[in-house]
């Protein structure tokens, strides 16, 4: 997503090594529908290629976007790519040592409604799957039930995901307080950011991550 895409180049391009775990690599950093008008927060990743893309109106097409997001990530010398999804961690004691990978999207126990349709979906079209959040809650964890809303786009129906969250008593800023090594940022601290808000929830947890290993 906006988050993880931001978090992946800005570590990347400040020399750590990186690797970005996406369940699909054709549709990471897309918008919904056709595009948007988009106001990033300065200094990300979204904001650099807004600027190169968006029209008059300060449109920006979900494609063009994607590809400017797909280019700068194959092209990042010390960044990874593994389509996959993180389905549980792997932990030496109190501290995250690794992760185990599985298909599917990690956003956490979601469920789209559609009218009268559920699915164990993040997003309309897109699969979730529970391991990760079963995972994680296993070790501890305590959760806050949220939703998001998406209205009606380009012929889509609007449609309702409920999914979980991390307690507020779970976590210190982006770190997580029961691991050490374990940080969240985007959807899984909150569901309605919006694309600018969980792209500088990314560029804001690269910042702490590189200023720890640089410290």
């Amino acid at each position: 997503g906006f988050a993880g895409t931001e978090l992946a180049l800005a570590c990347a391009r400040a020399g750590l090594d990186v690797l970005l775990v996406t369940t699909s690599l054709d549709t990471l950093y897309l918008l919904a529908g056709d595009g948007a008008v988009l106001e990033p927060a300065p200094g990300t990743f979204l904001a650099e290629a807004a600027s190169e893309l968006r029209d008059e109106s300060g449109w920006v097409n979900a494609w063009a976007l994607h590809r400017r997001a797909k280019y700068a990530l194959e092209h990042s010398p010390r960044l990874h790519l593994l389509q996959s999804s993180v389905a549980a961690l792997r932990c030496d004691g109190e501290r995250v040592v690794g992760l185990e990978t599985w298909e599917g999207v990690p956003r956490l126990e979601a469920r789209l409604r559609l009218g009268a349709l559920t699915e164990t979906a993040g997003r309309l079209s897109e699969m979730a799957y529970d391991e990760l959040y079963h995972d994680v809650q296993g070790r501890g964890f305590a959760f806050e039930a949220a939703r998001f809303t998406a209205d009606e786009a380009q012929g889509s129906l609007p449609y309702t995901v409920d999914c979980r969250v991390f307690a507020a008593s779970e976590r210190d800023g982006f770190r997580l307080r029961r691991l050490s090594g374990l940080y969240a940022a985007g959807v899984c601290l909150e569901a309605s950011l919006g694309y600018a808000g969980a792209a500088k929830h990314g560029a804001d947890l690269a910042a702490l991550l590189i200023a720890e290993r640089s410290g």
